[in-house]
């Protein structure tokens, strides 16, 4: 059986308490400074059924943000209106964030009705039809009652059964969250949280994190109606028992949540609508109170599409949060003006966890226009392509979806059956990248290719680093490397692992050049196996120490000059003719150290060492020791 949240609304001292108590037999009034003053403070709760939670919430305009915490979660409203006094300002504020947060169903309790004729009381109907056009209550149920007298709660009992038949159970994405609106300590047991469970379930022995500590957790015990339970599903009201943090460590508006799904962030990307009598309009950069749940943090509201943000109109916006928070896409929020507090608006969350905007870019306003889109293989695109050249694991776009993996399987699947999603394995992981940037980053890479060719002429090529800084969009290390791999197999580039070209690409020297070359051969050739080195061939052979590295470089990818130990250059020639000396001296001798062989090819230390290391990596020596033997 679906669990039901029922929270009430409305101005302060309209009788929601007592209407609580009248249905339920319960005081939600449990602080004492609440029974002191007779007005709630916080939010209160009562159990109607197995399945039926009913959560009472202050009025004061000063407790608004406690109104929030206790109907953020709700599936049925009990909007609460005093006949003898009408319409009031909470009454209107409380309606407002209602349909702020998408409350779907509700129902008008018009209380107090033994204090007014019944003609007063149709002209208060009629007064309520009228503020209630265009909202989730515009037909809703109105029932009278009085909570002294007891008239009409019978009505109000029949009325509230047959809408909670009606609450249509709530889209689970499979991953457990619960918004903490308590935290407290029970000896014996330690901490203990509650909070409504608005996606997945919790069960015993469930490792947890809390939000934004990050801190992990461990469930102890799990509660719901009072009474112990082995899982609460979604929609249940529910008290945690965890071990792992101390009572002091949680705070009311952290999330319990299943572990690796959710980030704390400082920026939301969101669909911002303005109540039609905001007190206010917001401009760009303004200061609010943001309301997300039971979690209250101060913000500002970028505007991303206009100057100004009047009464009744809506927006994309970023919210730049002072402190940490965590959302999900689809959540819901409230925002209020810094001072005085009032409430101006509220909206849906599209990007929990996206990049600073510029403003007025059409790209960005494009892509959240369609992540309001419900379609979730729409969703699951446009995610893929605000990522750009950084590939998602299936876990990533499950939490910036708030879904669980599971669900969005088969949708990558059928999209990269498609072609319009790429996948590979890296480290074991299957990535996932949107085919317009694959196909962007392949021809980013050739562009890449060609613009390092140009500017070094000479190289053969660009080491992998050296190019994957000169493709736009700054492709991941993995991304990056498959695209290589992909454009070495359709022969586009060549790699030797050290080094990426172009395949089809040939250093070509100018004249000059090959005056350079002959000459470096020559003096390379002549000096046999006590050659010039790299800082002494300049002089050599009366040329700028900047033209000789260049021509070396480009002889040494021409294969006509070897390199050893980044100074040393040999003729390939004089290490053919040392090879054949060591070769024919190893087979009849059977091995050779260091002084030997400085003596065999009229050589110093200083080349013989790197001449034999350069021998072992061909694999013509291997070293035992101090000698060398045939390889």
């Amino acid at each position: 059986m679906a669990h039901v949240i029922i929270g009430t609304a409305g101005h302060i001292d309209h009788g929601k308490t007592a209407l609580v108590k009248a249905l339920t037999g319960i005081e939600t009034d449990t602080l004492p400074e609440e029974r002191n003053r007779g007005v709630t403070i916080d939010i209160g709760f009562a159990y109607w059924k197995d399945n039926v939670t009913i959560i009472d919430v202050p009025g004061h305009e000063r407790f608004v943000k406690n109104m929030v915490t206790g109907v953020c979660t709700v599936d049925l409203a009990l909007f609460v209106v005093a006949a003898d006094d009408g319409v009031m300002p909470q009454t209107r504020e409380h309606l407002g964030i209602l349909n702020l947060l998408g409350v779907p169903r509700g129902i008008v309790v018009l209380t107090k009705v033994d204090l007014v004729e019944e003609e007063w009381l149709e002209l208060v109907k009629e007064e309520l039809r009228e503020v209630f056009v265009d909202t989730f209550l515009e037909d809703a149920p109105i029932v009278p009652v009085s909570s002294i007298t007891g008239e009409g709660i019978d009505a109000l009992r029949a009325a509230v059964e047959a809408e909670v038949t009606r609450v249509e159970a709530r889209p689970d994405q499979g991953i457990f969250r619960l918004p903490v609106d308590r935290a407290f300590s029970v000896q014996g047991f330690g901490t203990v949280v509650t909070g409504t469970v608005i996606s997945g379930d919790v069960r015993v022995r469930d490792e947890l994190s809390l939000l934004p500590s990050g801190n992990s957790v461990r469930v102890r015990g799990v509660q719901t109606h009072g009474r112990d339970v082995d899982v609460a599903q979604v929609g249940a009201r529910a008290a945690i028992n965890i071990s792992g943090v101390e009572v002091d460590e949680v705070s009311r508006g952290d999330l319990l949540a299943q572990p690796g799904y959710f980030e704390t962030t400082y920026m939301i990307d969101a669909r911002l609508h303005m109540l039609p009598d905001a007190p206010a309009h917001v401009t760009n950069r303004t200061r609010v109170h943001l309301l997300m749940g039971p979690r209250e943090v101060l913000a500002r509201v970028v505007l991303l599409e206009g100057e100004t943000l009047l009464p009744g109109e809506s927006q994309l916006v970023q919210l730049r949060l002072e402190e940490p928070g965590v959302a999900a896409r689809g959540d819901r929020f409230v925002i209020r003006r810094y001072s005085p507090v009032q409430t101006l608006g509220g909206g849906v969350v599209l990007d929990p966890q996206p990049v600073k905007h510029r403003r007025f870019r059409d790209d960005v306003n494009d892509a959240l226009r369609e992540l309001e889109q419900d379609d979730p293989t729409q969703v699951l695109l446009t995610r893929l392509k605000a990522a750009r050249l950084q590939p998602r694991t299936v876990l990533q776009l499950a939490s910036e979806m708030a879904v669980s993996a599971s669900g969005i399987e088969g949708q990558l699947t059928a999209l990269v059956d498609s072609g319009d999603v790429i996948s590979f394995v890296q480290a074991g992981k299957a990535m996932y990248v949107h085919a317009m940037c694959w196909r962007e980053l392949l021809a980013g890479i050739g562009d890449a290719m060609r613009v390092f060719h140009e500017a070094y002429p000479l190289r053969p090529g660009a080491r992998r680093e050296e190019l994957r800084a000169l493709v736009k969009g700054t492709p991941s290390d993995d991304l990056f490397a498959h695209g290589v791999e992909h454009l070495v197999h359709e022969g586009i580039l060549k790699s030797d692992h050290a080094l990426i070209g172009l395949r089809d690409y040939k250093i070509a020297l100018t004249p000059k050049q090959e005056e350079i070359r002959d000459a470096i051969a020559r003096v390379l050739r002549d000096g046999g196996t006590t050659p010039e080195d790299l800082k002494t061939l300049p002089d050599a052979i009366q040329v700028n120490a900047r033209s000789v590295q260049d021509v070396v470089s480009a002889m040494q990818a021409m294969g006509i000059l070897v390199r050893l130990e980044d100074t040393l250059l040999f003729h390939p020639e004089v290490l053919e003719g040392v090879a054949r000396k060591l070769v024919d001296y190893l087979k009849e001798n059977g091995e050779i150290d260091v002084s030997t062989f400085r003596s065999l090819i009229g050589t110093t230390r200083k080349f013989a060492v790197p001449l034999l290391n350069y021998f072992d990596t061909q694999g013509i020596t291997i070293r035992q020791g101090d000698v060398r033997v045939l390889g």
